[in-house]
């Protein structure tokens, strides 16, 4: 057993990945820590502490975590190169032997799996992603609303996108529904003259990866509580479209955080995350 520690553990993130750990069968939850619900346990028993905090909180806990794997959930370190971007199916060999983990945001982790198969091979993309509300850390309102945000250059998280995709241009328009809970829906617009079929491309590139899927048809009520992410290729000669979907608090967040744990401590990638 692997004794672990959660700090954030009642927050937007913390909450699922609580869920997640309290149920695997290789982890003991030996500390918790929370504004709400204070500190339990011993955080100096643990091994590997997951950060599930807001920006720029995770930084005061670094000097008493030394020694011990880290992975955390903000944005902080993502692109900071003494950290390890954990995107568990294109980073897996750096991630087993890391000790510390950055996990990538909820919209970079739709896009970046919908385009891993074509990097270096375009370079401007136009994307609309499309997310329940959880990603902002609210609840499911009565009122109907659609929300345009930081469109454009402005997301935070564009620059790991193209740091880890090795894009020149990105222009993104995420919205939010206010209506809806949970799921991310991205669609990525590009241009690509290869001769290759893309389908057969995309599944022999992830053909080891069980959390990923090539569908036909794309709905979030197939990927809602799960880690997988679904994604279909749409092609009409050199314009193409790559549509994705995940759970923005479990592939997006929490369940890739414990994909990475399970990698960075030899155990079977799924262990945890399929019943």
């Amino acid at each position: 057993m692997v004794k672990v520690g959660i700090i954030g553990h009642t927050g937007r993130l913390g909450k699922p990945l609580f869920k997640i750990l309290e149920k695997h069968s290789k982890v003991e939850i030996v500390y918790t820590e929370s504004k709400s619900e204070r500190s339990k346990g011993s955080l100096q028993d643990t091994e590997v502490v997951f950060l599930a905090l807001p920006y720029g909180e995770g930084e005061k806990y670094f000097q008493e975590l030394e020694g011990k794997k880290i992975i955390d959930l903000s944005i902080d370190n993502r692109n900071n190169k003494d950290w390890v971007y954990g995107s568990s199916e294109l980073n897996k060999e750096q991630i087993k032997i890391s000790t510390k983990i950055a996990n990538p945001g909820c919209y970079a982790t739709s896009i970046i799996l919908a385009l891993a198969p074509l990097k270096g091979k375009i370079s401007e993309v136009n994307i609309s992603s499309t997310s329940g509300i959880s990603g902002a850390g609210l609840s499911v309102q009565k009122e109907d609303n659609f929300l345009i945000y930081n469109e454009g250059e402005a997301h935070p998280q564009i620059d790991e996108i193209k740091n880890f995709l090795k894009l020149n241009k990105i222009l993104f328009v995420p919205q939010r529904i206010d209506t809806a809970d949970r799921g991310i829906i991205s669609i990525i617009f590009l241009k690509y003259d290869g001769n290759e079929n893309l389908e057969e491309l995309y599944k022999e590139f992830y053909e080891q990866c069980e959390f990923i899927r090539i569908k036909n048809n794309i709905e979030t009520k197939n990927i809602l509580g799960t880690n997988f992410c679904d994604i279909k290729i749409i092609r009409s000669k050199e314009r193409v479209i790559i549509i994705s979907a995940l759970d923005n608090l479990i592939k997006g967040g929490s369940g890739q955080a414990v994909q990475n744990f399970n990698l960075m401590c030899g155990f079977n990638e799924k262990e945890g995350l399929v019943d």
